[in-house]
């Protein structure tokens, strides 16, 4: 798709030996090289591992075949690639709740990146990628620097190869983000109201059927439903808040306990809304009339009755002690997520929301 003759696939171990790489191989026509150490969270080694390995390979292009993960860590290799850069290290990094602010250039062609993905949290359309400090227990993120040029294949016969459970957790925080992004709004927008609320209820709809025997059109029609989610639109009105709490707990949960994004979502995403309900209820009552689940004015507990159970209904965690995590050890979570987030509030106020995540 982008002429590139030397590729290098990035992509974690477990896809390495999965029927996707095969499909990949096989779609490529010739051997390619292949970087396997993509890991959870992207920890930063695996970045500039991949990087030292396209270099000693004279790659032209990156193919990443997987979720957020490997999605992430191409694009880490290709800004590496692309600007001359041989760490991460001498990147600058980027602050959350900034991501989208203008950045100094970092030199460099744009690298091809080609990302086959295989699952719903959609990092690939994003313009700024993150890695995990162990050092610290803190993900933090660096822009693309407009140094990514990418093609994003959304292809539900390479998900249907995908664990049921990634696959539910995954498509939970593709709802979350979609429903903090419809919420926050102050008012209704003519532009996102129209595409987000029936994608919401799509993929309301589709996910829980997106499993179980031969789910291939099922999650084509989810992965769609998904994009639709993506598109930038915008926003006429003011929002009625800066930070979300489940998208900084999520990333928090992430850098200090290795928690996956989706599970972090799906354990966070109706008490979120509560978090937030002084301030967005309204909305939050508008879309769950939106979607049938009961009339408007009821500052948003059909919503959240109604997301309850579908998490139910979906089979995926839906509180911390599931994830082996206690509620005594959530202070660096709620640090972590004020650190992100500082418009939440207070540090008690955040560690008594995610102790109810428990």
């Amino acid at each position: 798709a982008q002429g590139v003759p030397r590729p290098m696939i990035v992509c974690g171990a477990n896809v390495a030996r999965s029927a996707v790489m095969a499909l990949v191989a096989e779609a490529l026509g010739a051997p390619p090289l292949v970087f396997s150490g993509s890991r959870p969270h992207t920890p930063v080694e695996t970045v500039d591992d991949g990087a030292a390995a396209g270099r000693a390979g004279e790659v032209d292009g990156l193919i990443a075949v997987g979720g957020s993960s490997a999605i992430d860590c191409a694009k880490g290799i290709a800004v590496l690639l692309a600007t001359g850069h041989r760490r991460v290290d001498e990147l600058s990094p980027a602050a959350f709740g900034h991501l989208g602010d203008p950045f100094e250039d970092a030199g460099g062609l744009p690298f091809p990146l080609l990302m086959v993905t295989t699952t719903l949290s959609f990092a690939e359309f994003l313009p700024f990628w993150g890695v995990r400090r162990t050092d610290v227990g803190r993900k933090v993120a660096y822009p693309d620097y407009g140094r990514v040029m990418r093609t994003v294949f959304l292809d539900g016969a390479v998900c249907a190869h995908t664990p049921d459970s990634v696959w539910a957790e995954t498509g939970v925080k593709a709802l979350d983000d979609a429903i903090a992004a419809f919420c926050r709004s102050a008012e209704p927008e003519p532009f996102i109201d129209p595409i987000l609320i029936p994608a919401i209820g799509d993929l309301v709809q589709r996910l829980p059927g997106s499993n179980g025997a031969a789910p291939g059109e099922g999650r084509q029609n989810v992965l769609t439903s998904t994009w639709m989610t993506k598109i930038p639109l915008p926003r006429l009105g003011p929002v009625t808040t800066r930070g979300w709490f489940s998208t900084a707990a999520r990333h928090a949960l992430g850098g200090v306990f290795a928690v996956p994004h989706g599970v972090g979502s799906c354990v966070s995403l109706v008490e979120g809304l509560s978090f937030h309900a002084a301030t967005t209820g309204a909305r939050q009552s508008v879309l769950a009339a939106a979607l049938g689940w009961g009339p408007a004015g009821d500052d948003g507990a059909a919503l959240r009755s109604h997301l309850a159970d579908l998490l139910v209904t979906l089979g995926v965690p839906t509180g911390l002690q599931q994830c082996g995590i206690d509620a005594n050890g959530l202070q660096p979570v709620a640090e972590h997520m004020l650190a992100e987030s500082p418009q939440l509030g207070s540090l008690d106020e955040i560690v008594r929301a995610c102790q109810r995540i428990c």
